[in-house]
């Protein structure tokens, strides 16, 4: 099998364990390396990398929208990561899907449903697949689309300031009853966490159905 990341041939030892069990996409070294965490202080909320002692980020959320109960980050984003994601979104290298299902260690079953960040028609159609949710298919997560969104615009197209002070773009899809998600606990996933604007926009929207908890999950924090 040909690893997925820098297609080299995964020699692994076969044995009574390894030899019915499904071969990982990944070689040993991609694991290692995508696996890495940079060093130093951490924001004990969003997992950003710390130059001061408050997270300036976390401050402006926290003063304009309802927060989530967790943040859960599964890879930082490190050179590595970083390739891997421009892979996978701008490249249209779809099958790296499987390598970053590898990263989620999450508690799936805690929760009533896993709610993807959606993509754009016209982000659709250029990509021809929403990132966050082939992710989640790949690792054979249930999950329901009740969110959309019109922009188009690339998130890494605006500065952080331009990032914080947008305008929400996400709504609920016509067909969700308000009493769908009333006292249930929600999973909210994103591929990139950046300044956290995205999530927490789509959040102000979910909190309007009512569940008695949501939390976050992103697969890397930029």
């Amino acid at each position: 099998m040909i690893c997925l990341y820098c297609h080299s041939r995964i020699r692994e030892e076969a044995d009574l364990i390894t030899m019915f069990k499904r071969q990982k996409p990944l070689c040993m070294p991609c694991r290692k390396k995508l696996s890495l965490w940079r060093p130093g202080e951490r924001c004990a909320s969003c997992h950003r990398l710390m130059d001061r002692d408050e997270c300036p980020d976390c401050r402006f959320l926290a003063e304009n929208y309802r927060r989530p109960g967790k943040i859960m980050c599964m890879m930082d984003y490190t050179g590595e990561v970083k390739m891997l994601f421009h892979r996978y979104k701008f490249t249209k290298d779809a099958a790296l899907s499987e390598v970053i299902a590898m990263f989620l260690k999450c508690r799936f079953g805690e929760y009533d449903m896993s709610i993807p960040i959606p993509v754009s028609a016209a982000r659709m159609e250029e990509r021809g697949y929403n990132q966050t949710s082939m992710v989640l298919r790949a690792a054979k997560v249930p999950y329901r689309d009740i969110l959309a969104t019109d922009k188009a615009e690339r998130q890494s197209e605006h500065s952080r300031r331009a990032r914080l002070t947008a305008p929400n773009p996400f709504h609920l899809k016509d067909d969700w009853a308000v009493s769908s998600l009333a006292g249930k606990r929600v999973l909210v996933v994103d591929d990139i966490y950046t300044t956290g604007i995205t999530v927490h926009q789509a959040l102000e929207k979910i909190y309007t159905l009512k569940p008695c908890a949501a939390d976050v999950l992103t697969f890397s924090k930029a």
